[in-house]
């Protein structure tokens, strides 16, 4: 068994300590350093027993041989390519980037990288089991042809002031730095689309200039499927909690929920194991919050309870390294994911005008 040895670029993302708690619950797998300039590095550290160290002597150490980035947007590519450089593995924290030209930047980079390293970008939502349950009951055909398919994804109310969503380099706010997880999820169902419909919202009753967009409505157009996205950066509810994803098809429909997880799916007929009308999953009536609520020293946002989605994650990235196995969530999606958001913004300056998306061969 490859021995996997991990460190840390960056630590005040709440991710952080949710990754470093679900890759220590996998055999043969150590991590045992961590570097940021924040002034919080120690308390982080001291917590999760690891050792503080400069980011030079974080890729330099030969015992590291895989890299976790949880820096600022705008740092994520430059820490991600450096590591490639060292020669390590990587996982960087989603949307993996400031902007369209950092996942740009970050697949060339994943091209130039070792036949043995894996570079993943830290997208989980896809990887919950309602959402694969909803693949394959999609990919099997059960519900028939897809005719048309309503998503939502929501923030927490009051996390649109936070630093994390006002990064200055950012292409946007909550739209790019949250809402990016169930668009990732509907591009690990259907691909990417060829263009977008957008109004991206701005409420002077909600927020002042310091933050920046509140809500956003998508349409995202395929060749012979319509999507349609609503985005909400003040949800009172639990994190994820109002996330749903509707999937209308010629013989039946699927529900997905995301907190808990769920899913329930309709057909006409028995097919596939399902018995006509609703059949449903719930992964628990008691689900642990998504988020803890105790104080956090190292990071503005709380930290995670329910990691769930986590240990599916590391293990994926993990078993890419030691095996060859596919990549849970690859650059090229990343990517895709970056320019529907760019799309929305571009389309809403043009009062919701059509958006085109570049068609793109990922193969060369």
């Amino acid at each position: 068994m490859k021995q996997i040895v991990v460190g840390l670029l960056g630590i005040t993302h709440p991710h952080a300590s949710a990754r470093v708690r679900a890759l220590r619950a996998i055999e043969g797998v150590e991590v045992i350093a961590a570097a940021d300039t924040d002034p919080r590095l120690n308390y982080f550290t001291d917590k999760y027993d690891v050792a503080p160290c400069t980011v030079d002597e974080l890729l330099n150490d030969e015992r590291i041989n895989a890299v976790m980035v949880h820096s600022k947007s705008k740092d994520m590519v430059a820490h991600a390519q450096r590591a490639i450089a060292a020669g390590k593995s990587v996982v960087v924290e989603k949307p993996g980037g400031g902007t369209v030209e950092d996942l740009e930047q970050l697949l060339e980079s994943e091209r130039l990288a070792g036949e043995n390293q894996v570079v993943q970008v830290g997208y989980n939502v896809r990887l919950a089991t309602s959402v694969k349950r909803a693949r394959e009951v999609i990919e099997q055909g059960t519900i028939g042809e897809i005719v048309t398919v309503a998503a939502r994804g929501s923030a927490m109310v009051g996390e649109h002031l936070t630093d994390h969503l006002k990064q200055p380099a950012d292409m946007g706010g909550v739209l790019w730095i949250l809402g990016c997880h169930m668009l990732d999820s509907l591009v690990s169902m259907f691909g990417a689309p060829e263009s977008v419909n957008a109004r991206v919202h701005k409420s002077s009753r909600l927020s002042d200039e310091s933050s920046r967009e509140d809500s956003a409505s998508a349409l995202l157009n395929y060749e012979d499927l319509s999507i349609t996205f609503s985005f909400d950066g003040h949800d009172s509810l639990e994190w994820f909690e109002s996330s749903r994803i509707f999937v209308y098809g010629t013989k039946g429909m699927i529900e997905l929920g995301i907190l808990p997880q769920t899913l329930r799916v309709h057909v006409d007929q028995a097919r596939d194991g399902f018995m006509p009308g609703w059949n449903e999953w719930i992964e628990s009536r008691f689900t642990p919050p998504f988020a803890r609520t105790e104080s956090n020293k190292f990071s503005e946002l709380p930290e995670l309870e329910n990691i769930s989605n986590f240990h599916t994650e590391m293990q994926g990235w993990v078993d890419s390294m030691r095996t060859g196995a596919p990549i849970l969530a690859p650059v090229k999606d990343a990517l895709t994911v970056a320019r529907i958001v760019e799309a929305c913004y571009t389309s809403s300056k043009n009062q919701g005008a059509h958006a085109a998306l570049p068609v793109v061969d990922y193969s060369k």
